[in-house]
């Protein structure tokens, strides 16, 4: 075990850490935290346009000539110096990042934000958080329920409306002793539509799916706010009837991913998933007037049913928690995982001779092999497959490191 090692046994492991609180804004509050939120989403838009007329010309903008400007667009525009200027620029900062992940190609290019979808604001100093309230540069407190103690230093508060609910996002850094040294347990999941979270060792880990009545509730306020006249007192009663509803599902998914991730990532040491790639997983079918797509619709099910179960949040969470336990997660390729034989590691493509037969999964959860006649139910067979492929990714790890399977982390 080399010296850095040694070191990390015993120096504390840096943690970032958000407590998410319901506050309780008065009607008075209420004005103006949608008042900043909405002249956060307009700073943001107008510096993006920026960006984009003067990249034509060649010119390279960033964070510091945005809040250069801001002073004059102030004097333009006298409502902009009514929110917090911390507000403002961290919605610059938040563009910042947009494009340095544009350039690192993690993501596409920024796209405006736009009204009732990103509904936040944040404060990166200034704020005291206190047991049962929140205080806020020119808002004053909040009535703030918090179930547990604020751990750390706070170093941000983000405002967020969820429908017709406020929450506050407390982000502190705090130091977390070293994760006490665990025996290795390795384990492959499998997320799917069905039955959520399948793990190598039998375990079915269930996510709540949205049930045939919620869904048709759903259409209902749906066809209600299409129905009503923009700019109308109903539309707008509308819309926060249907973003309750929203908000309330995504709650519950939330608290879903929490209490699988908290198990899986207590249970063992070393977590392997799919490369799920959900982004194109969810892609729409609908192709182009010149090449329109085929089973459009059923498509468009297929995602709303991936999208329900929320795979990808399932798996960020379990890789922080798996960190903070001093576990580790790999991704592995997801192809033939489902249908490869976990007993035998055979596929019947894998040679000429036995390419004429099918592969073994006979059903969705039945799994026979054709070669060896191994059978499990189908989900466990493929969680075993990427459990297989995770230990390559981990010996290979290992060999690099010079050193055994755990490593207290950096």
């Amino acid at each position: 075990m080399n010296s850095l090692n040694v070191l990390a046994m015993f120096w504390p492991m840096k943690v970032r850490k958000a407590y998410r609180f319901q506050v309780y804004p008065t009607p008075e509050q209420v004005m103006q935290l949608s008042m900043t939120i909405g002249c956060c989403r307009l700073v943001y838009n107008l510096a993006l346009e920026q960006r984009r007329l003067f990249s034509r010309n060649g010119r390279n903008l960033n964070y510091y000539t945005g809040a250069d400007d801001l002073p004059a667009l102030k004097k333009e525009f006298p409502f902009f110096a009514e929110p917090p200027s911390q507000c403002l620029q961290q919605a610059l900062r938040d563009l910042e990042e947009a494009f340095q992940r544009f350039f690192r190609k993690d993501a596409g290019y920024p796209k405006p934000r736009r009204k009732f979808v990103h509904e936040s604001c944040r404060f990166p100093q200034g704020f005291t958080v206190e047991r049962h309230r929140l205080k806020l540069p020119k808002f004053g407190w909040l009535k703030m329920t918090a179930q547990r103690k604020v751990k750390g230093r706070p170093t941000s508060a983000t405002i967020a409306r969820e429908g017709d609910r406020w929450f506050a996002s407390i982000a502190c850094e705090l130091d977390m002793p070293n994760p006490q040294r665990r025996e290795v347990s390795e384990v492959g999941v499998d997320l799917n539509v069905i039955t959520g979270a399948v793990t190598s060792d039998e375990q079915i880990l269930p996510m709540p799916r949205t049930s045939p009545e919620e869904m048709r509730q759903l259409a209902r306020l749906q066809k209600s706010l299409a129905r009503k006249k923009k700019g109308s007192l109903n539309r707008a009663k509308a819309r926060r009837a249907l973003a309750r509803f929203h908000a309330k599902l995504a709650r519950r998914r939330r608290n879903a991913a929490h209490v699988i991730s908290s198990q899986i990532a207590k249970q063992h040491t070393h977590i392997a998933f799919e490369d799920l790639r959900l982004k194109n997983m969810t892609a729409s079918a609908r192709g182009t007037l010149e090449t329109p797509g085929r089973n459009v619709a059923a498509k468009a099910g297929l995602n709303r049913s991936i999208l329900d179960v929320s795979p990808g949040q399932v798996q960020s969470m379990t890789k922080y928690k798996a960190a903070w336990s001093g576990g580790e997660c790999v991704e592995v390729d997801a192809r033939h995982t489902s249908q490869r034989c976990s007993e035998c590691g055979q596929h019947p493509q894998d040679d000429e001779a036995t390419d004429h037969l099918p592969h073994g999964r006979v059903t969705r959860d039945r799994f026979i092999c054709p070669l060896c006649g191994y059978e499990a139910h189908a989900d466990i067979n493929a969680a075993r497959n990427i459990l297989a492929l995770g230990r390559h990714r981990w010996a290979a790890s290992s060999k690099t490191a010079g050193g055994s399977l755990w490593r207290p982390p950096l």
